[in-house]
């Protein structure tokens, strides 16, 4: 059986630089968009079943060297049109208990789709390094700063959301700065965004290898870029 989270934190890790206080006591503080996400996940295990999963998933692992795609769930997601918050439930790719391509698990199982026909998509190619994007709304309202979204194997956070035409393509201007080229056409993940991350540390769950029954397990994970 998949080992599910109880409880996915996903938070940015924002890289700042600064000179320091000046003679007059300004700072200039610079903040790079090339951060990354990081995440606490909460597993809870129950019998043997979960607790088997649990130590392959972490043989699967091998410490910092794999990778696995944690979902982003969260409560306030955009609507379809009939003004109801997107299903995360059925923002699955396939069920079959397989690896992605390339070996990458997942918590939970689900893969990048939403359904056959994605509730928005690119409508412009986008470069790999950039922070904003051109969007096509095919059901609802589409993203508002604030919400997460996903591309692939990644997840990002929009900060503005504009149009600048009636009827034109949606403008999308999000954090941090997009990971891999996307072509015109690439689904916008708005239900239920992945990441792709690894183990923050090559230790995670290992005390956990030694007991038996039923609990919680905390592990701490990083955007792996």
């Amino acid at each position: 059986m998949p080992i599910l989270p109880r409880q996915v934190h996903l938070t940015p890790a924002v890289q700042s630089r600064t000179g320091g206080l000046s003679l007059n006591g300004s700072e200039q503080v610079i903040v790079s968009d090339a951060g990354r996400w990081q995440a606490k996940v909460v597993l809870a295990l129950r019998g043997e079943s979960s607790n088997l999963a649990l130590r392959a998933f972490l043989a699967q692992m091998s410490g910092r060297a794999g990778t696995v795609l944690v979902p982003k769930w969260d409560l306030f997601r955009p609507v379809n049109a009939n003004g109801r918050k997107l299903s995360q439930v059925h923002a699955v790719g396939y069920d079959d208990n397989t690896p992605h391509d390339g070996g990458v698990f997942n918590f939970d199982w689900s893969g990048f789709g939403q359904n056959e026909m994605p509730a928005a998509q690119l409508s412009a190619l986008a470069v790999s390094g950039t922070t904003e994007i051109s969007i096509t709304i095919n059901d609802g309202e589409g993203p508002r700063p604030g919400h997460y979204f996903g591309i692939g194997s990644r997840v990002y956070l929009a900060s503005h959301v504009w149009q600048e035409t009636v009827g034109g393509p949606t403008k999308v201007r999000f954090w941090p700065r997009l990971r891999a080229t996307a072509a015109s056409g690439e689904p916008i993940i708005l239900d239920k965004p992945v990441c792709l991350m690894r183990f923050a540390t090559d230790d995670q769950g290992s005390d956990m290898l030694s007991r038996r029954g039923s609990g919680s397990l905390a592990l701490e994970l990083v955007e792996a870029i």
